[in-house]
This record gives C-alpha cells, structure tokens and sequence, in this order.
C-alpha cells in the first residue's frame, strides 16, 4: 500500500502509530516536497515517514498537511522512533586507541536515532553524560555510530570513524553521509569527511579548543 494510498483507508490513529522521522539526502530536487523538516544534520532532510507493510514511504508536505499539524506529527514521529529496535550493538576498538559504538538493525530508521542521541547513548554508554559533546556518523539508513567524547582519544575516534562512514556510504544501500558530525548541546556540525583524495577536517574554533583541552588532559 502506497503512501498516499494508506493516508486515505488507514484509521487516523494506526497512521500516526507508524509514523516516524527519517533522513534523506538534501538533493535539490527534494527540496520543495520534503524540505518542510528543520534543520539538524549538515547535508540531509528531516522528513516524516510511514512504516507500511511491505514499505517505508515519505510523506510530502501536501500529505502531511491532511494527517495534522507538522509540531505534533513530528512529536509523536519522536515518540514511535524512541521504540526502534536495535538488532546489534557493536563496540569498536583500535591499538590507536580510538573508539566508537556501532549499532545496526533491519529497521530503516536506525540512523534516525540519532535525533534522539540522548537517550540512546544513555542506553547503551556507561557514565552517559557527554557534556563535550558526541560524534558521530550515518553511512546509511540501518546503521549508526557514536563516540562519547572525555578525554584524547577524540583525536584517534574522528579519524577511525571517518574511514568508517566512508566505507558504509560506498558499500551500503541507503546511503545517507560519508561525514562525521559532532553533537553538542542538541545540534549537529559536520567535522571531518573521508573520500578519495583522503580525509578532511574542518574544525569549528569550539571544537579545535576542546580537542587542545583534552589533547593536553
């Protein structure tokens, strides 16, 4: 059942029970029927989506605008994300000492998870609180990976994650970004990206402080 379709026989409420938020690329021509979602992750739309059956389909702001108001859509979209199932959680380690968390799943809206960063890394992270921030990377729809930033190993994480990201955008259906972000106090700032001439960074003034704070540390 199509999207449009399901928006027209579904009861009002099983719609809203599948709904949720999804990233695509920001491609231009996306713009006018999916770029009604706010800002948040450097590269890529918000748009609302719906878990049918046999389908994920992505609502345009026309289709929306008959199911109700964009705030409460959203707020609820939030809420079904927060029951995503995550099928693995995988810790990942260097002798650099990098590190990073990798979770994946069946679901198309694992990276999504990351619009609730906060809760999801309190679930799967010790000692939780990350006042410096977090990174982190969506190769594609079913995969999502986060480094809690404390302490030098920041340095060794950015980069590891940046080959990472690189390989599960190539390789992977649903690509969504072969760049890294930081999380900081709710929002998004791309940092680092891995492609063929090799990896780039581009540091904020913020976030170069930090990681001299904590290279030092």
């Amino acid at each position: 059942m199509a999207g449009p379709q399901a928006l027209r026989v579904l009861p009002h409420e099983r719609l809203l029970a599948q709904l949720y938020p999804r990233f695509i690329p920001s491609d231009p021509p996306l713009l006018k029927a999916f770029g009604y979602g706010p800002p948040s992750v450097p590269g890529l739309l918000e748009v609302l989506a719906l878990d049918l059956p046999e389908t994920v389909d992505m609502l345009t702001a026309d289709s929306l605008s008959d199911l109700g108001e964009i705030t409460a859509l959203r707020n609820r979209a939030f809420q079904n994300l927060r029951t995503v199932r995550v099928d693995k959680h995988k810790a990942v380690r260097d002798k650099d000492g990098s590190h990073f968390d990798v979770l994946m799943g069946g679901s198309y809206f694992i990276a999504s998870l990351a619009l609730v960063l906060d809760d999801v890394v309190r679930r799967y992270v010790k000692d939780a609180p990350a006042p410096h921030g977090i990174l982190v990377a969506l190769p594609h729809r079913h995969q999502l990976a986060f480094h809690v930033i404390r302490d030098r190993s920041v340095a060794p994480s950015l980069h590891a994650m940046a080959r990472f990201a690189a390989v599960g955008f190539e390789q992977s259906p649903g690509a969504l970004s072969r760049s890294v972000f930081w999380w900081h106090e709710g929002s998004f700032t791309q940092v680092a990206t891995q492609d063929n001439a090799g990896l780039h960074i581009k540091l904020t003034q913020e976030a170069m402080d930090l990681v001299a704070r904590l290279a030092g540390g």
